[in-house]
């Protein structure tokens, strides 16, 4: 068993079967730990005039005590024509909005369809952000719908055989 170490990095290498295998690695700035979570199911949800989870994406548990954990996302909604459809990030229980400027924001994300050939397409809301890690607890995503009148489709246009993706998000988390 070797050990070497500075105070930038940890390395341990173990001698498996005359083999030699890295068992730990702690570089600084290096992708420690990665994971996707992908909602594909298409479905709706009627009289979608108050935000729900509509989208909740699974956790993401650091590898290490401390590090940062990029977040990346793309979720897919689609209202009816002549609505609004309004996209809300939450991540780790807190709204994901700008800071407040002129104004304090409402959704992260919004539309308004004005077209009756909002049947074949949507909108995504796409989102990239980091958060520092500094316990090791889960880092949690979800994206919440709203309608201002009638059905919210999740993951796909409002005429349903039309278009349709997953909705998704990525973790990479980085060493401190």
């Amino acid at each position: 068993h070797w050990k070497v170490s500075n105070h930038m990095s940890t390395l341990s290498v173990d001698s498996i079967n005359g083999q030699t295998v890295a068992s730990k690695v702690s570089i600084p700035g290096h992708i420690v730990g990665a994971a996707v979570s992908q909602i594909t199911e298409n479905s709706s949800r009627g009289s979608a005039q108050a935000f729900a989870d509509d989208f909740v994406f699974a956790s993401y548990t650091p590898k290490l005590t401390t590090s940062t954990i990029i977040i990346q996302g793309v979720a897919n909604f689609d209202s009816a024509n002549s609505a609004y459809c309004r996209y809300r990030w939450v991540i780790n229980g807190s709204n994901f909005l700008s800071t407040p400027g002129y104004t304090t924001p409402l959704y992260t994300h919004q539309f308004y369809s004005n077209t009756s050939l909002n049947a074949y397409g949507y909108m995504p809301s796409t989102i990239i952000t980091s958060v520092n890690n500094t316990d090791g607890s889960a880092v949690t995503v979800k994206c919440q719908g709203q309608t201002n009148t009638g059905t919210l489709y999740r993951n796909g246009s409002s005429g349903t055989s039309q278009s349709g993706s997953p909705s998704s998000v990525l973790y990479l988390e980085i060493a401190p």
